[in-house]
């Protein structure tokens, strides 16, 4: 979803190429040299990554084959041709782990608790190799097309459109985030020159519940969603209660554009409703 809306949002200040997973298989160190060196790009935002962490709990070496191996090999094809092409990598807020309960910012220690967030974080620790380098850890994105299979909002809208109620975990929190304003916030970022860690996640905590309730409100939907404990829902990965951030950098470098996740979820709840 996110790679799709960057190459959309960029095109009209970048000469952009997008590549899926077929054409650009970053497990595939020839295919990864081949494309970079005939290419020569200024930038590369690598979005690749599998990101379903109950497949990374039950096949840990599939996971770190794409999130960290393939991560290696265009950080390796960069380094080995002496290219200083800047390198995106798409993280997650996932990694920080369960140490606290408060939204962790880019100082916090990193201690995920999952084999999806440790295969993205040794991602990070390849990416820090280079000279120019954004790590954008972010996570529970939200947007795109209402045809993709992991359009959470979309997917929720279908579980409930019959349902007089639901249920949602209470306990786990994070920060829904629009792809749209991840775009945004990643294109004046480059604009801008801007390297290094930054946390990019929609403004304000919310548990899964709060999520929830105002996806279902702002569809307009009668079913009831009540509270339940996340040991209701049956998970191999064990991923942390506490997924919330702070865009603490992009707030002292006076360049946070991210919104609070309700305006952004309600405008794009507009967006779908007009379609339909």
């Amino acid at each position: 979803m996110l790679g799709s809306s960057l190459v959309e949002s960029l095109r009209n200040k970048y000469d952009v190429t997008g590549y899926d997973k077929k054409s650009f298989d970053v497990t595939d160190r020839k295919c990864v040299n081949e494309i970079i060196n005939s290419k020569g790009p200024d930038i590369i935002i690598h979005t690749a990554a599998n990101t379903d962490a109950e497949f990374c709990e039950r096949n840990p070496e599939e996971a770190y084959l794409v999130n960290t191996t393939g991560t290696d090999n265009i950080v390796n094809c960069l380094l080995e041709n002496n290219n200083d092409a800047l390198l995106v990598y798409i993280s997650s807020t996932g990694v920080y782990g369960e140490s606290k309960n408060d939204p962790y910012t880019e100082y916090d220690l990193v201690n995920p608790t999952t084999i999806h967030h440790k295969s993205k974080y040794s991602g990070e620790q390849s990416v820090f190799r280079l000279n120019k380098y954004l790590v954008i850890r972010t996570g529970w994105l939200f947007g795109g097309s209402i045809n993709h299979k992991k359009n959470f909002v979309y997917n929720r809208y279908l579980e409930a459109v019959d349902k007089d109620y639901i249920y949602s975990d209470f306990q786990q929190k994070g920060n829904p985030t629009s792809i749209n304003d991840l775009c945004t916030q990643i294109e004046y970022l480059l604009q801008k020159k801007m390297y290094g860690l930054f946390n990019a996640v929609g403004n304000r905590v919310a548990t899964r519940y709060d999520y929830i309730k105002e996806i279902i409100s702002c569809f307009g939907l009668p079913c009831i969603v009540k509270k339940t404990s996340h040991k209701n829902f049956q998970r191999i990965a064990p991923v942390s209660l506490n997924e919330s951030a702070i865009n603490h950098k992009l707030k002292l470098f006076e360049i946070d554009l991210m919104r609070p996740w309700k305006k952004s979820l309600l405008e794009y709840i507009s967006t779908i409703k007009i379609k339909e």
